[in-house]
This record gives C-alpha cells, sequence and structure tokens, in this order.
C-alpha cells in the first residue's frame, strides 16, 4: 500500500466563494486510518451557512462519486495534510463528511469484496457539523487529526480531534451518506438499532453521533479507553500533549469565572 503523496491527485484545498481574512486562523488537517481496512475516499469540510458552503477543502476525492476501488489509504496510514480555515466563533458552522469504500475481504468465488461506508443520514439532510471553538481557542497552525476507527456497533466512528482538547464523533453505516457538497448517493434511512444491541430502542436520528457530533465530554464518559486512545495518537503524532491542553483550558476557564 503507497502512501499518498502531496504532488499526488489524493489532495487538493479550495478557498471557494469567500474571502480570506489576513488574520484568520489557518488549521492543518489529516486524516488516520486507524482501522484495519484500506479504503478510497471523500472527505469534505467548509463553512455552512443558509445552505451553501465556502472554504471548500477536501481529502482524497473531490466527490463521492469519484470514489473508485482501488485504496488509496492503508491501515495505520495517514493522509497528507489540507490547510482549513475554521469559522469564527458563531459565523456559521463547520460543516464535514467523510464517504468511503472499504476493501473488505477475499473469496475465491467473488474476489476482493468493497463496501460502501458514510456517515449516517440525517432527518433534514443537513451536512454534520462539529463546534470547534467550545472546548477552548483554536491557534494558528495547529493540526485537526481526523481518526477513523473500528466501532463496537457501528461499522465505523470518525473522531474529529481538536487542537483545544475537545473532539467530534459521528457514526458511519454501510452506506454513502449526506455530503458538504456536489452529488449524494445517501438514501433516507428508517433503520433503528437492535433493542438486544442498546438500553433502548430509539431511531438512529436521535443519538449523538447521528443527528450531532458526540463532544469530547460525552466520548470520556461513554469510553474513557478509546479517549486516551485518540489522545496517544494526537500526542504521537502532532507532539501535543492534549491533557495538559484540557487542564490550561479549564484552569483558564476557572481565572475568568473568578474575575
Amino acid at each position: 500500500m503507497r502512501t499518498p503523496t502531496l504532488g499526488g491527485a489524493l489532495l487538493v484545498a479550495l478557498l471557494a466563494g469567500a474571502r480570506l481574512d489576513a488574520h484568520a486562523t489557518q488549521v492543518q488537517v489529516q486524516l488516520l486510518n486507524a482501522s484495519n481496512r484500506p479504503f478510497d475516499y471523500s472527505l469534505q469540510m467548509a463553512h455552512y451557512r443558509d445552505g451553501h458552503a465556502t472554504f471548500r477543502v477536501y481529502l482524497g476525492k473531490q466527490l463521492t462519486p469519484w470514489i473508485g476501488y482501488e485504496p488509496i489509504l492503508g491501515p495505520a496510514e495517514i493522509s497528507p495534510s489540507v490547510t482549513y480555515v475554521p469559522t469564527a466563533p458563531g459565523d456559521g458552522h463547520d460543516a464535514i463528511s467523510l464517504n468511503l469504500r472499504a476493501r473488505t475481504g477475499w473469496t475465491d468465488q467473488t474476489g476482493w469484496r468493497y463496501v460502501p461506508f458514510g456517515m449516517r443520514n440525517k432527518i433534514l439532510g443537513n451536512p454534520h457539523t462539529c463546534d470547534l471553538h467550545a472546548g477552548g481557542p483554536i491557534h494558528d497552525g495547529e493540526t485537526i487529526l481526523l481518526d477513523l476507527r473500528s466501532h463496537w456497533f457501528w461499522s465505523y466512528a470518525l473522531h474529529e480531534i481538536l487542537p483545544n482538547g475537545d473532539s467530534c464523533t459521528f457514526y458511519l453505516g454501510e452506506e454513502f451518506g449526506p455530503v458538504v457538497w456536489g452529488p449524494s448517493q445517501a438514501r433516507p434511512s428508517s433503520e433503528t438499532l437492535d433493542p438486544s444491541a442498546a438500553p433502548e430502542s430509539r431511531p438512529t436520528q436521535d443519538l449523538p453521533g447521528v443527528s450531532r457530533a458526540l463532544s469530547g465530554a460525552e466520548l470520556a464518559l461513554q469510553a474513557p479507553s478509546l479517549r486516551d486512545q485518540l489522545d496517544a495518537d494526537y500526542l504521537r503524532l502532532t507532539g501535543v500533549d492534549l491533557r495538559a491542553v484540557r487542564a490550561r483550558n479549564a484552569q483558564a476557564a476557572r481565572a475568568q469565572r473568578a474575575d
């Protein structure tokens, strides 16, 4: 499995339909394949407001229909980085979508098996968003690490690990999902959880990670060992200890309240 290069066709950054403020914060975004399957994919991020996406960037293929059958990101591989300009607090939403086609196995009868995966469809069809500023400030030059790994119930979970110590988690299912821009192959789903697999049988749209991002604090309560794994991935790949970042942010918040 070859590692993608900056000169390849895997990565293009588009700052479309908007003007970049000279003082705008710019961060680097990378996707880590922490799963055991290779895949081709399309990951999109953009400012999203009033149904319009601006400051568009993507990793992998620009559009979902362009996702092929030849994997471009193998297990334990990380994509090249792309520069993204986060929204200012209160100025729209930071939208994200991920669709992929994974090579899941081989049989002598049919050869390689490929399965499409994507973020779960939302009731109103809007793209998924992550509040990048909820956990604290984000500074110029920092890294957003997108960590994709297998999940106990869903096929995959995508963890958007933020440099302020927070994260946003989204669940993926076995079909392409909604996109931030361009044609979508998603289909509305009325699937519900198996009651034997969850404490409550609720529509998937009501679950954090489906209708909205699961926050870092929620993830820490549900799966503290997973939060530790994400922290370890971020430290290994960026050299930044998010536990120390969260401690500093908490101390600053207490000092601000005291004032």
